[in-house]
Formats: structure tokens, sequence, C-alpha cells
């Protein structure tokens, strides 16, 4: 081959030159384009491969979405486990609980594109060009579930809420008669609602009591204090009642609250302690309820069909006392035929959908709150906390 102007002269093909942007064969005397367009495919699809190359790590993208889907896969399911477990109480049933003990998600992508052909512009047919491709996506997640049994069953649903953990809540913002009426069963010997077959309404003076503590509450007049047993390293709870000079209806609350449990009035500051009653007047002891103790009294706010209750699958609503104070519900869970679709929560038992209102500030709350009172239970060793992970590649 003997190199020309332009070109490169070989005796059989004839010259092979560049012009412009074209690729120009010389045979006997005609110049013809020389299959360029299908050149310029190939390197198109060059980039194409190489792009996927570029993008085939989707590991850091994975973040943001799967994170967030488990997120919210873990919150609807614990929310739907529990109100099932809430409605299962209410009909006397056996409740479960399954804990997400770790979730291992594997990605793997594949592709592959395969480029063949013939480039000839003297044919007929002219260039000829191939193209192939194939991807595959695998998505396996391994999920391993922990049945809540054995000791860690007894901590979290045997085991009353200890007395400081309960009202330590109130430091940080809980209303305390709310905290009083879900976790205390009495204080000071005067009984709060119970939940049940057997149970019945809240005595007319712990009423009384949780009104008067909130008000207080709200006024800046309750605090708590955390002390520690130099001799038992133990801790221990102080209710502290200001002695300030308040407008004439808080005073009247401070004296009733003092009345009401027993106390002292020329104290300001009070031990709380785990029991029914005390027997000191400096001492407010109060019995805290574990949390199936819990389970079942939200179960008693559960509405069920009269058909239900007629042919004994369940008791019939408590019957508070006609002209007595009473507490307001702490939860509302409707059933009905079918689900509805602004539901905060809902599950499917006995033919019937069990679902609380989203726009049921109250009950939604307190449903939220029951998972920071199971927690309040455990105590000693905690359970393994739900491990996921994520492989990307």
């Amino acid at each position: 081959m003997t190199a020309k102007k332009h070109g490169f002269n070989n005796s059989d093909n004839g010259v092979i030159a560049w012009r412009g942007s074209l690729l120009i064969c010389h045979q006997k005397g005609l110049d013809v384009v020389c299959g360029w367009p299908a050149l310029r495919r190939l390197f198109l699809l060059t980039g194409i491969v190489l792009g996927l190359q570029g993008c085939s790590s989707f590991g850091p993208p994975s973040v943001d979405r799967d994170r967030f889907d488990y997120i919210n896969a873990l919150s609807s399911s614990w929310k739907q486990q529990t109100l099932l477990n809430i409605v299962k109480m209410r009909y006397a049933d056996t409740p479960v609980f399954l804990d997400v003990g770790q979730i291992i998600s594997g990605y793997q992508l594949q592709g592959s594109v395969a480029v063949s052909g013939t480039l000839n512009s003297a044919s007929v047919v002219g260039d000829i060009l191939n193209l192939g491709s194939a991807a595959t996506y695998t998505d396996r997640p391994t999920i391993t579930y922990t049945p809540l049994t054995g000791a860690h069953f007894l901590q979290v649903m045997i085991t009353p809420v200890p007395p400081p953990n309960l009202l330590r809540l109130s430091q940080e913002g809980w209303p305390i008669d709310m905290l009083l009426q879900i976790g205390a069963q009495s204080i000071n010997g005067i009984s709060n609602r119970k939940g049940g077959a057997r149970g019945h309404a809240a005595e007319p003076d712990f009423v009384r009591l949780l009104a008067a503590l909130q008000r207080l509450q709200g006024s800046g007049v309750l605090g708590l204090r955390v002390e520690v047993s130099k001799e038992s390293k133990q801790e221990g709870t102080v209710m502290v009642i200001s002695q300030k000079d308040l407008p004439p209806e808080i005073q009247a609350d401070r004296d009733r609250v003092r009345k009401l449990l027993g106390l002292r009035p020329d104290l300001h500051e009070f031990k709380v302690v785990s029991g029914t009653v005390s027997g000191k007047d400096d001492t407010i002891a109060i019995q805290t309820r574990s949390g199936f103790q819990i389970l079942n009294l939200l179960g008693s706010n559960v509405e069920v069909p009269p058909e239900h209750i007629a042919e004994g699958r369940t008791y019939p609503e408590i019957v508070e006392p006609a002209g007595a104070p009473s507490l307001p519900p702490l939860i509302k869970i409707h059933a009905e035929n079918s689900c509805s679709a602004d539901a905060f929560a809902a599950v499917k038992y006995r033919d019937y959908c069990y679902w609380i209102d989203d726009r049921d500030y109250r009950s939604k709350g307190v449903f939220t709150f029951l998972m920071i009172i199971m927690t309040l239970a455990e105590t000693g060793e905690k359970a393994q906390p739900p491990v996921v992970t994520i492989q990307g590649n």
C-alpha cells in the first residue's frame, strides 16, 4: 500500500480517503460514501456501553429510597400489629407480637450489549448492523422476625411500668393526667378505670385528682425531682408542689390534691413509691400498670357489633355512673364493614374492619404513646434492636 495525498492507495480496492466528515472509497473512477453513518452509530453504541458501566453502581442512591421505605413499612406494620392485639384483647383472644429482628436486602444488576454487523456501502442492502441488549435486576430481601416470648415477654407485657419512668415523661411535656390515666391503676388507694370483662369506671375522686394535677402542671406549680439513694443506689422520685403565692383557683387545686391523697398540708415535697397505699402523709403510692393491662384497658374502648355482645363473643361496654364525673375515652377504635380511606391505622378481624380515624388527634397520640409506655416497662438487658443491612452493588 502506497500513501497518496488525502488517503491511501490499494491496488485492489482503490483509494480510501477522508473528505470533510465523510469517509470516501474511490473505485473505478467513482467516489462513493463508504459506511460513515454506520460508524457513527457504532461510536454512539460504544458511548452507551461506557455510560452503562458508569451507572452500574446504584448503592449510594438506594440509601435515600430504602431507608425511608423501610421506616414507613416498619411503622405501618407496628401500628397494624398493635391495633390488632388491642382488638383481640376485647375478644379474649391471644395477643401475639413479632419483632423485626433483622433486614437484609441484596440487589443485583447485570447488563450486556452486543454489537455486530457488516459495513458495505456497495451492497444493495447497504450497511448491516445488529444490536442486542440484555439486563437482569434482582432484589432479594431477607427479613427475620423474633416472637415476643419468654423473659422478654414478661419484661414488656407483664412487668408494671416503674413510677419514676412514668412520671419523668411529664417533665418532657407529656400531660400528667394522660400519663396517669393510661399507666396508673390507683394512686394512694384511689382507683382508676379498669378494663376487661370485670372492668369498672374510675372513682370520682380519681377523676377530680387528675383534673387538679393537670391544672397544676399547666400553671407550672407541679414539678418532679429524681433522687438516688445512697444505700441502695436506686433512683427515687420526689413530687414537688410549689408553696409560692398562687391565684385562688390554683391554690384550691393544690389543697384538693393534698386532701384527696391524704398528704400533710404544710409539706411541699412528697416521695413517690410503687404500691397501692403508702400509709404515710408524706408519700404518694402509685400502682402502675403493665403492658398487658394497658392493652386490656384500651380494648374496652373498641367499638364492637351488637350481635357479638348478644352472642357472648365479647363483654358489654362499661357503664359510667350517671351524674358522676368521668374520664374521657382514651382512644376510639371504630368497627365497620369496610375500612375508611382516612384511617390512621386499620386491620381486618372477624369480618369487620377496625380503624382509628386520622383526624382523631387524641386517639393517635395515645396509640403512639403506647409504644413509649411498653418500652418503659423494659428493665435490665434490652433486646437487640432491629438491624437493617442493605447490599447495594
